[in-house]
């Protein structure tokens, strides 16, 4: 099969290694491989796209050659644009399409995948072609830090098509990655289109419920992590999205929850999305609330180290993460900030040029005589480090975890003054 892929984030560079690998002739419109400071740089990523270019299946080149399936693979993308997208491959003659299939991928507004299909229906009829081209809606649950594993084992294939020849071809396509048991449930496109919104939306529910649990566990004196695990231990609940933190972020995610919101506020039924998300942008605020607090509101002179700005582990990209906000407030009230995060701290530089930012080469080295930690992201290399050690370079032995990964009474312990989220002291 022949794929042509348009965009190249890290949904796109994920679809196109993935399906290079079952033995497609994957096109890709760009220059070159991701950097190793992009959002698509995940190394078993990388290493798989390097493979399939090695083995002539992956080509990066703008090309409107023949193709069985155009992939429209670029976020955040209305209508008109994604019309500018196709308009190209029907300038060079619809039969370029030898299956005349067209996929949109990416999150789109509720209706776009009909009227799309309506708009290439005219013109179809206007030319006299002898076929007409269809769209189908089908949404990748690709995740940031995990992504090639998320879409080669999914647990669920999502497809909004009317067209059974489109679907069966979807189908095939995706047989490599559907054979354990089929996960494929197809459904009309606007039911796709909003059950993509619809589980994001969810998500992000759980999270900010457990947020506003964590607030009041906090004030009582509670350990919200024991009630997490009890709620957990309730089938109708399950873990997953129940961990309080210090906010979540991810462009994609954020896009998401603006598109559902959007639909909503047209109903005018908003009331609670967008309570879940203003819970996030306070929650994105607590850290540096609570050192405001701790330091009766004069930080400035003072070291603060800050552990992880991605907006999750295992990925470079930092759009939406509450560092951001954090490391500008900081910055704002006078205060010397040392960062440190495996992956991200290109894309820092990047997005904060001239941030008048120290850029360590390791947590112990971000933490020198700072006057208090602040643990954004939980990086699997945080968890396990000589605390005792850290606290021993530090003026103040202030730890101020986001993510709630350590051990309150054993950091007490320790001399430790650490505060988590609806655990730990309640500064």
């Amino acid at each position: 099969m022949k794929v042509r892929i348009v965009g190249d984030d890290l949904v796109a560079w994920t679809l196109a290694g993935a399906l290079a690998s079952t033995g497609c002739k994957v096109n890709m419109q760009a220059d070159e491989l991701p950097l190793p400071e992009s959002e698509a740089a995940e190394p078993d990523l990388l290493r798989l796209l390097q493979r399939q270019m090695d083995a002539g299946r992956l080509n990066l080149a703008a090309s409107t050659q023949e193709a069985d399936l155009l992939l429209l693979a670029e976020p955040d993308v209305a209508l008109p644009e994604l019309k500018a997208q196709i308009q190209p491959f029907l300038d060079a003659g619809v039969s370029h399409f030898r299956q005349q299939l067209i996929a949109l991928v990416q999150p789109v507004a509720i209706g776009t995948t009909d009227q799309l299909q309506d708009w290439l229906d005219q013109l179809v009829s206007q030319s006299a072609a002898s076929s007409a081209v269809s769209v189908v809606y089908w949404p990748a649950f690709i995740q940031a830090g995990r992504a090639l594993e998320s879409f080669l084992r999914p647990e669920r294939i999502l497809l909004g098509s009317h067209d059974e020849q489109a679907t069966d071809f979807i189908r095939r396509l995706l047989n490599p990655f559907n054979r354990s048991r089929d996960t494929l449930l197809v459904m009309p496109p606007k039911e796709a289109e909003l059950t993509k919104l619809a589980i994001n939306g969810m998500l992000a529910t759980r999270v900010s419920y457990m947020n506003e649990l964590a607030q009041l566990a906090g004030v009582r004196g509670i350990d919200i992590e024991q009630v997490r695990q009890g709620m957990g231990t309730d089938s109708r609940i399950g873990f997953q999205y129940l961990y309080p933190g210090c906010g979540f972020g991810g462009q994609a995610f954020l896009n998401t929850l603006s598109q559902l919101n959007q639909e909503l506020d047209s109903q005018h039924s908003s009331g609670l999305l967008h309570s879940v998300c203003a819970i996030n942008e306070q929650q994105k605020d607590l850290l540096f609330q609570k050192l405001w607090r701790f330091y009766r509101a004069d930080l400035s002179g003072k070291t603060f180290a800050i552990w992880g700005v991605a907006f999750k582990p295992n990925t470079a990209a930092i759009d939406g993460s509450p560092a951001l906000k954090l490391i500008e407030s900081l910055l704002a009230h006078g205060a010397r900030v040392c960062v440190y995060d495996p992956m991200a701290l290109p894309a820092l530089k990047k997005h904060l040029p001239d941030a008048a930012l120290v850029y360590a080469e390791s947590a112990e080295q971000a933490v020198a005589q700072a006057d208090g930690l602040l643990l954004v992201t939980e990086w699997k290399e945080f968890w396990n480090l000589d605390m005792a050690q850290i606290k021993a370079q530090m003026s103040t032995p202030l730890l101020l975890d986001g993510r709630n990964i350590y051990n309150p009474a054993a950091l007490a312990e320790q001399g430790w003054i650490y505060s988590g989220i609806g655990r730990g002291r309640d500064l």
